[in-house]
């Protein structure tokens, strides 16, 4: 290293040593990561929607880095907290989040959050989705999606989600910006007790997850109208989308997907994301998955930054329009 003693300057050829010394260190280190096990913070309680999705993708992962992958429930505050400590936490790629689409409601649902879903993480891997459905008592006189609509622009109906601030929620919102639909939002702590009142008959009609869905449609204690994904699922073929009935103009899914600290090394989040997209192209692990209830679609980690801030953009239009408060 050279030192200008006249400037108390270090010389250009020094200043770029250091530079590339860093470089390569960078690059070692990226070549050792992991060398102890990964800890996957899910904000929510175990065996939940989340949490089962990144328990199957964590054990393919940990097999393919030949580290543990450890899962840290970390539930309350619809999320919030399991992310601000993956905010937190030390960029070295040993600490990943495992979140939803509570990264896209919540910044347009509380009035100050203590991370930013954009600027503290960085996307590494879009692991699941599933889309919601719509579903009515069989009391209610409406056969398809729109003749629901219709029956709500003259007689207010109840709908029941899994909670406030929920994709569900806030879906049944838009449809009713969308329609001049009267649709009067009935909350719940969860699908399960969503879905016992609608089948008891306490509320009109529900929007939730549609895998659970199918035993009562089955069963005929509910007529399922319409799911909100892209395309029609599996578990329901013959039910057409939302997007077929002409009610909402895009699709609505809960994904689930891994995240890291917005400043983990470049060479280590590089190795994340391609051993993560290898861990998504497994059949076993997809089987897994679909088995479970789950769709898989492998995209580019840049197209699931894109989701999350079309998401971001589409439910903080709504919580504006449909004048909901703000925590």
């Amino acid at each position: 290293m050279t030192f200008d003693s006249r400037s108390g300057r270090i010389g250009r050829r020094s200043v770029l040593a250091l530079g590339l010394s860093a470089l390569a260190a960078r690059g070692a280190f990226a070549q050792s990561w992991p060398e102890r096990p990964i800890k996957m913070i899910v904000p929510f309680p175990p065996g939940g929607g989340a949490d089962n999705a990144a328990r199957a993708f964590g054990e393919k992962l940990a097999t393919l880095l030949g580290q543990p992958v450890v899962i840290d429930n970390r539930p309350g505050a619809s999320g919030n907290i399991g992310a601000e400590l993956a905010a937190r936490a030390a960029a070295d790629g040993y600490t990943l989040l495992f979140g939803n689409e509570f990264l896209a409601t919540n910044p347009a649902l509380f009035k100050s959050l203590r991370f930013d879903s954009i600027r503290d993480f960085v996307p590494v891997a879009r692991v699941a989705s599933s889309a919601s459905a719509i579903a009515v008592h069989p009391s209610v006189p409406a056969k398809t999606l729109k003749e629901l609509i219709a029956l709500a622009k003259t007689k207010s109906l109840n709908y029941a989600s899994p909670g406030v601030g929920t994709g569900p929620h806030l879906y049944g919102q838009l449809m009713a910006l969308n329609t001049g639909a009267k649709l009067n939002h009935v909350p719940y702590k969860g699908t399960a007790p969503a879905m016992a009142d609608t089948v008891g008959g306490q509320v009109d009609f529900i929007i939730s997850t549609a895998a659970p869905m199918v035993p009562y449609a089955q069963s005929g204690k509910l007529r399922v109208l319409a799911v909100t994904g892209a395309q029609r699922t599996n578990d329901l073929p013959d039910v057409p989308t939302a997007i077929e009935s002409g009610i909402v103009a895009d699709p609505y899914e809960v994904w689930y997907g891994v995240l890291a600290p917005s400043a983990v090394p470049k060479p280590v989040l590089a190795k994340l994301q391609q051993v993560s997209e290898q861990a998504m192209r497994d059949p076993e692990l997809v089987g897994r998955l679909n088995k479970a209830g789950y769709d898989v679609r492998v995209v580019a980690p840049d197209q699931f930054g894109a989701e999350i801030r079309r998401d971001m953009e589409r439910w903080t239009r709504v919580v504006q329009q449909a004048r909901i408060e703000r925590e």
